[in-house]
């Protein structure tokens, strides 16, 4: 991993290359010959057989974790780096996990499930584990699989725990931790088995403790999200769907991917539900980077699998740096992964690290956090990958990596582009903290913007997801209204305004009219609508620089606008109409959804890692429907060969580098239809 990125969020489309390419597999680190045949995995223990009369077997199944070894800068008591330290001294309980009871000749006698304190229990979750009256020796195996059903407390409709922890994609082997019950026939019902997945490699290989610490964070994620007390009364039942987690101590699982790679990669795979931890490299958990202790970066890929069943995920995926300014689909995505990695562990840090209580400065967790392998005592910084302070404001105050300054008087809106800030700003909007949050938003309001409901983001004629568009739904789902401290931290905290904020409305000069009002930002993916008055747009096209990867500004050299030939009546034809001097080249591209943004960059020199060739008023994406080919500024896009769902406009000025632009460009334009008409962008989402 580029020590300066963070995990990439693999594309669905990975998986084909995953499962159909044949070649050099590597499993474990060593490189084996054709790709292994893939084994099913072994059915779910799900008869409760009676004994009567029966033995009833007590006793817990808990597992062990590595803690943080971390420092504090003092005298602001804030911590400033941590790594994965020593196994913690309390062991956590493996909840509603299956339990498999098998005889001496390995035959299956009973099934049960752990409940929410890791006991051993029936099926149902609360009655006696029964065994047979019979003299013998009985393995219990505790698995890191789950199929619970959650009692529907004050909510419309169930929901199922279906997980499982796995080995590799090849085997399909669930972890287990087991051990033995001797009866010698007599009728004892007080016998107790206790059983613990140990953390440490020199006890254990394996280290299944690190399993069902995986395990564990997607347990302690559902259980918040099915609490009223967090969602209220919504429904929250798509998180039933199947959940498969692959790891295995000392294995990158980006190898399934690139076999040899020296990129580890934590990641998941929206298409089949599949998330992948990394487990280390070449067999080394120590100094590689390992992401099983890591409870921010496995509950990241956890937020990703909940915005995928239960809202919309329509990231592009690729390469994401917290310092720049990029695609606003990948922006959210990544940004609410990496709130959701945070809030988890704010608020369960007992289920999740009970050593949290003692440790950290004020007891709270701020952070998105990701280390490498673990050091056990000595300074952590060298083990730290990322420290990401999610209470910080947005101008880099305090302690500890800035990561992502914004500028809110300069650049408005810019953070609808930026993970870092929004990950912030999510994060501050809903929680209390020693500083810098409490903007009053309970998390049930953020349920409802993400849902599939028609308040919800992920509502099927809703396409092009963007934290504008997330935090206009939470904003309706408030009563409309913000607290003075959201609005706050929307604003002056992390450049979040939202749409139709008067901080992007400009005056401007046009060629037709003199100074005029203009929308410098109608907000990523609004909708294009026939309404006839509306301030003209201005694109303000910044030039690409090496510290923003030469890549086209998708805040300031582009606007997006959503399209749908069912909403323009009567409109045949997108009128592009500059009217300002603008030095900057314009088009209009037309692109479908799930598209992949294209840069118009052919090809880069290696050694400067500048554009070296430029594909303008060329329709090279695959997913680039139209464009103009005009080389002034003008154009126009006929829409008769569009299809009948949602498309993207998108005014764009061509900047990428170079030419340099100007820092102060501006490019005053209105959109019309084909009989000079203007179009207008709606006011809201």
């Amino acid at each position: 991993m580029n020590l300066t990125t963070f995990k990439f969020f693999i594309l669905s489309s990975l998986l084909t290359v995953l499962t159909a390419c044949g070649g050099t597999s590597l499993v474990d680190g060593n490189t084996n010959s054709g790709t292994p045949d893939s084994q099913s995995e072994i059915s779910f223990c799900s008869t409760s057989t009676s004994y009567s009369p029966g033995v009833a077997v007590s006793g817990t199944a808990k597992f062990r974790r590595r803690g943080l070894n971390i420092q504090i800068d003092n005298p602001s008591n804030t911590m400033t780096a941590a790594a994965t330290g020593a196994v913690i001294s309390t062991a956590l309980p493996i909840k509603y996990a299956e339990i498999r009871v098998l005889n001496s000749s390995g035959a299956i006698i009973q099934c049960g499930t752990t409940n929410a304190l890791g006991e051993l229990r029936a099926l149902d979750g609360t009655s006696s584990l029964l065994l047979p009256n019979d003299a013998g020796t009985f393995t219990i195996e505790v698995l890191s699989r789950a199929n619970y059903t959650f009692a529907s407390i004050g909510k419309p409709v169930s929901s199922t725990l279906s997980a499982a922890v796995k080995e590799d994609i090849y085997s399909n082997t669930i972890y287990k931790v087991s051990g033995s019950y001797i009866s010698n026939g007599f009728g004892f019902t007080n016998a107790a088995i206790n059983l613990v997945a140990q953390a440490n490699e020199a006890t254990s290989s394996k280290i299944e403790g690190a399993a069902f610490n995986i395990y564990n964070d997607w347990v302690t994620a559902f259980e918040y999200l099915n609490s009223t007390s967090n969602t209220s009364n919504l429904d929250v039942s798509c998180i039933s769907e199947r959940l498969d987690m692959y790891w295995k101590a000392g294995f990158n699982p980006y190898e399934y991917v690139y076999p040899g790679t020296d990129t580890i990669l934590s990641f998941y795979l929206r298409e089949d539900n599949e998330l992948y931890i990394s487990g280390g490299q070449n067999g080394n958990v120590q100094i590689a980077d390992t992401d099983h202790w890591d409870d921010t970066v496995i509950l990241h890929e956890i937020g990703h699998h909940i915005e995928n069943v239960c809202g919309r995920a329509d990231s592009p995926g690729g390469m994401h740096f917290a310092q720049y300014r990029i695609d606003a689909r990948l922006a959210w995505s990544e940004g609410f992964g990496n709130f959701m990695g945070a809030h988890i562990v704010k608020n369960n840090a007992a289920k999740i690290n009970p050593n949290h209580a003692t440790t950290l400065p004020n007891g709270e967790w701020l952070f998105y956090h990701d280390t490498v392998g673990y050091l056990e005592s000595g300074s952590p910084t060298n083990n730290q990958l990322i420290l990401m302070r999610l209470n910080k404001l947005g101008d880099g105050s305090g302690v500890g990596y800035d990561h992502d300054n914004v500028d809110y008087t300069n650049f408005p809106g810019e953070s609808h582009f930026r993970e870092a800030s929004i990950a912030r700003g999510l994060f501050k909007g809903t929680n209390t903290c020693s500083a810098n949050c409490g903007g009053g938003v309970t998390f049930d309001k953020y349920w409802k913007a993400l849902g599939r409901t028609l308040d919800g983001m992920g509502y099927a004629t809703s396409p092009f997801s963007s934290s504008a568009k997330f935090f206009a739904k939470v904003f309706a789902a408030n009563g409309n209204t913000f607290s003075g401290t959201m609005t706050s931290i929307m604003t002056a905290d992390e450049a979040l305004q939202m749409v139709g904020s008067a901080d992007y409305t400009t005056s401007v000069s046009s060629i037709s009219s003199g100074t005029v009002s203009a929308n410098a930002w109608p907000g990523y993916g609004i909708k294009l609508t026939t309404t006839s008055s509306c301030n003209r747009n201005v694109l303000q096209p910044r030039p690409t620089t090496k510290t923003y990867g030469y890549y086209s500004d998708q805040r300031y050299s582009n606007h997006f606008f959503t399209i749908r030939k069912a909403d323009l009546v009567g409109v045949t034809a997108i009128n592009l109409v500059p009217d300002s001097s603008c030095t900057e080249d314009l088009d209009l591209v037309v692109l479908s959804s799930g598209y992949y943004y294209n840069e118009d960059c052919g090809s880069y020199n290696s050694t400067t890692n500048a554009c070296a060739s430029f594909s303008k008023d060329t329709a090279t994406d695959s997913s680039m429907v139209l464009r103009t080919t005009s080389t002034s500024d003008s154009g126009t896009i006929s829409l008769n060969s569009l299809g009948t769902g949602y498309y993207l406009l998108n005014v764009r000025a061509y900047s990428s580098y170079p030419p340099g632009i100007s820092n102060t460009s501006s490019c005053v334009y209105k959109l019309t239809d084909q009989n000079g008409a203007q179009l207008c962008p709606s006011t809201s989402y």
